[in-house]
């Protein structure tokens, strides 16, 4: 994916499976460990990583800044009745241009989901993007 300075976006969509079914946190999930400042209050987190002359690196986004955090709560998957197996898929879009002042070679998203058992997901990352300033 090559893109200019016109306005694209990166349509994301993860995959998931679970056999217990504890995908999600609910509104009143604010106890810890899902209390806001800690690791788990989000459970998608999602990385950005701008790469300059081959180079990756991550870029920091601060927990409390949430204008540019993109890490995410999943709500509540759980389904009712005795089998809690669950499997989908999450779609959402993200911005695919660098935020302002930053002018990388090229830039990825990396994603992982955490269950409420504090279970981790593998990593998965999005194709890398190339800029052309």
């Amino acid at each position: 994916m090559k893109l200019g300075n016109e306005d694209s976006a990166v349509n994301i969509v993860i995959s998931y499976t679970d056999g217990d079914g504890d995908i999600g946190l609910n509104t009143d999930d604010t106890l810890a460990p899902y209390n806001y400042g800690s690791k788990y209050f989000y459970n998608l987190f999602v990385n950005v990583y701008r790469v300059d002359n081959g180079i990756a690196t991550r870029i920091a986004i601060p927990l409390t800044t949430d204008s540019v955090n993109f890490n995410d709560r999943i709500t509540d998957l759980t389904p009712t009745g005795k089998s809690k197996a669950i499997s989908g898929e999450i779609r959402f879009s993200l911005n695919a241009k660098p935020y302002p002042g930053i002018f990388p070679d090229s830039m990825f998203y990396t994603f992982q989901i955490v269950d409420r058992s504090l279970n981790e997901s593998n990593v998965v990352k999005t194709n890398v993007m190339k800029f052309d300033f």
